[in-house]
């Protein structure tokens, strides 16, 4: 996606539009106008964050629009991987479409509700998308994290223990962190493999300069099978002040804004005394 696609103000704010409340006819000519003067844009990315935005959030008051609810149903079946069958076909816009959207007048943008506001941060919100990605495997990791010990020799490095998931009951491990530079890596030995279609894996970091019922997501992750040691970078979303408690749990695939905290696999915490 090209920067100066992004400081084109009225064509951000027209694919907004067009990925929640949908285009009129003219707008919808406009909108390939400027597109046009921008043949590198990735337009699809503002939908997608929109899309993963929303799924995100708690439920609306009002009614979603019908554009935006079926884009919903087609990217969330995309994101999870959810039969076709599940989807509900999104139809062609058609000429009587039109003019029925331009019978109707156009609501002011304080009517939208919820997700017109959820559009107006949608660019933020690039940053964070990927949570419903798997970060790609990092076939040097464990070079990495020798490379990265070296040169942060403060790094706390704390052992996993088992948390009570049978995905843990074998596993062992160590999680390195350095506050300074807001990096470190997981080791595990015997965390059961899983298979991504089901469920994965999601680092948690508690700090103890906040909440303890709100920790710091630490990304999701995959445990290929038939491997005696994997090494995963820790991808934290926010900064860490001062870690408390690293722990793994067991989720839905992408991964959750909440953890129920049923399924924990390992825990990594200083040792007592």
């Amino acid at each position: 996606m090209s920067q100066s696609f992004l400081d084109d103000d009225r064509l951000v704010d027209l694919l907004i539009q067009q990925a929640t409340t949908g285009l009129a006819g003219d707008e919808r000519a406009e909108l390939e106008r400027l597109l046009a003067l921008h043949p590198g844009a990735d337009a699809d990315s503002i939908e997608r964050a929109v899309v993963a935005l929303t799924l995100a959030a708690p439920a609306p008051r009002e009614p979603l629009p019908p554009a935006l609810r079926s884009r919903l149903i087609a990217q969330h079946a995309a994101i999870a991987g959810s039969p076709a069958a599940n989807v509900v076909p999104l139809r062609p816009r058609t000429a009587s479409d039109d003019a029925a959207s331009a019978a109707t007048p156009r609501r002011p943008a304080g009517a939208l509700g919820w997700w017109a506001a959820a559009a107006a941060i949608v660019l933020a919100v690039f940053g964070w998308y990927p949570r419903f990605q798997s970060p790609a495997p990092v076939a040097d990791a464990a070079q990495q994290r020798a490379q990265f010990l070296a040169a942060a020799p403060q790094a706390l490095r704390w052992n996993f223990s088992a948390g009570g998931d049978s995905t843990g009951t074998a596993a062992s491990g160590d999680v390195v962190w350095d506050a300074a530079t807001q990096r470190g890596y997981m080791r595990f030995h015997n965390l059961a493999a899983n298979d991504a279609r089901q469920v994965q894996y999601q680092l948690w970091i508690f700090d103890a300069t906040r909440d303890a019922r709100y920790p710091v997501d630490g990304g999701v992750f995959d445990i290929p099978a038939g491997q005696a040691e994997v090494v995963i970078p820790i991808t934290a979303r926010l900064h860490v002040d001062k870690p408390a408690l690293f722990a793994v749990t067991v989720e839905r695939p992408g991964g959750v804004v909440v953890s129920s905290r049923e399924r924990i696999a390992v825990l990594a915490k200083p040792a007592a005394g």
